[in-house]
């Protein structure tokens, strides 16, 4: 890999990092919003919703619009979007308001994915495309675990306006960016684009036998595995806030970091096993353990809390990157549109997950029994991974995908 392509690479994945830091702090200051606004739980997950919808609905199209015209939108724009929006959240009482600059920074961040998904796709050497594609996703997952303690420790020292001091690091990551994309512009694109050309050739007869059926299980795991994740990750703040741990702000955010670390590391050891054992074995797997921990999120003990959520973070995240590259793998030649679908759509479902679980935290009166009835998507998502039409490699021998041992 030459210089250049190198430079637009680390780009990329530190601008990743930067903006999924913002991604988890709606969730983070709506107790603080619920409490000062009077919000209901149902009105209160309509922001964390409308980010998360409006990402996912822009997120194929702007992926599908790129695979058929190469378009992509500028990456440090994308990056001061996504981070203004959600720093000014913090600063305006008006509720409307709020709304509209949580899809204007969801915009952003659905701008972002696709652009730097097909960047180091075209630049990354094609046989460590797997590890490229897992160091991409991680540094965003770090970004996303960082995120809610920074935000903590800035509504401790200054309150909720503080949080709106976030959009400096955004800024100046996007113009480190744009001055490092104008040294190496246009240097290695001509290369990679002649090298995907010929690897999206050879791919194409994939289609004939991984087509929409399995590519679109493995997007319904996908959404429903974020629908229980960002139920989690939304209303988790509150629970111990406002519920029978009555834990302050600092403290709450210190334990959604820690719980999304180890949801980084799940990543990180989900990838490799995956590597080693075939990607359908270790998403069943890493799916079905996180049933038990997450059942344990609703322990009153204390201990027996912090490894649910410490160990359902790892479990459930392990599947994160496997999914993504079983997407790819699945839609030959549609790399923006794959990563729309996972890293997009997915996400929105969550979001309107989310919503549906204030709503039913406002029915039933407790947000406990609420968030309990996301057991029913995780135990569906190891029963559908089990009817993917995917090469299991216990059984592959060494064959590569288009072998068509599949099951």
């Amino acid at each position: 890999m030459d210089e250049s392509a190198g430079q637009k690479i680390r780009g990329v994945i530190f601008g990743h990092f930067l903006i999924d830091i913002y991604t988890p702090i709606l969730a983070l200051i709506l107790p603080l919003l619920i409490a000062g606004m009077g919000l209901s739980y149902f009105l209160a997950g309509m922001i964390v919703t409308v980010f998360n919808v409006t990402s996912s609905v822009s997120q194929p199209f702007v992926g599908w619009y790129g695979d058929k015209t190469g378009w992509r939108a500028s990456v440090p724009l994308c990056l001061v979007i996504g981070s203004v929006g959600v720093s000014l959240t913090a600063i305006t009482g008006n509720y409307v308001l709020i709304l509209f600059l949580a899809a204007g920074a969801a915009i952003g961040h659905a701008l972002f994915h696709p652009a730097a998904m097909d960047i180091m796709y075209r630049l990354s050497p094609p046989a460590k495309r797997g590890l490229y594609n897992s160091i991409f996703t991680t540094s965003g997952s770090i970004g996303y675990a960082v995120g809610p303690l920074i935000a903590g420790i800035l509504i401790v020292v200054g309150g909720l306006p503080a949080v709106a001091w976030l959009m400096i690091p955004g800024i100046l990551g996007a113009t480190w960016m744009y001055r490092n994309n104008r040294r190496s512009r246009n240097k290695s694109d001509a290369g990679a684009k002649a090298k995907i050309a010929q690897t999206n050739a050879s791919e194409t007869v994939l289609r004939k036998r991984f087509w929409w059926v399995p590519a679109g299980l493995v997007v319904s795991i996908c959404s429903l595995r974020a629908w229980a994740y960002l139920g989690v990750i939304t209303y988790l703040p509150t629970l111990l806030i406002l519920g029978h741990h009555g834990m302050d702000m600092f403290t709450a955010s210190a334990i959604v970091t820690v719980m999304l670390f180890f949801g980084v590391a799940g990543q990180v050891v989900g990838g490799y096993m995956s590597d080693r054992f075939g990607r359908k074995e270790m998403l069943v797997l890493g799916l079905a353990c996180a049933i038990p921990f997450f059942c344990l999120i609703f322990s009153t003990n204390e201990v027996l809390m912090y490894l649910g959520v410490m160990m359902y973070a790892f479990f459930a995240s392990s599947c994160y990157v496997m999914s993504v590259t079983m997407t790819q793998d699945l839609l030959p030649g549609n790399v923006g549109f794959a990563s729309g679908l996972t890293l997009g759509f997915s996400m929105g479902v969550g979001g309107i997950g989310a919503a549906l679980i204030g709503w039913a935290a406002d029915v039933l009166g407790s947000l406990s029994s609420a968030m309990f009835l996301l057991i029913v998507p995780i135990i569906l998502c190891p029963i559908l991974a089990l009817l993917i039409k995917y090469p299991l490699k216990s059984l592959a021998r060494g064959h590569d995908i288009g072998t068509g041992e599949d099951t």
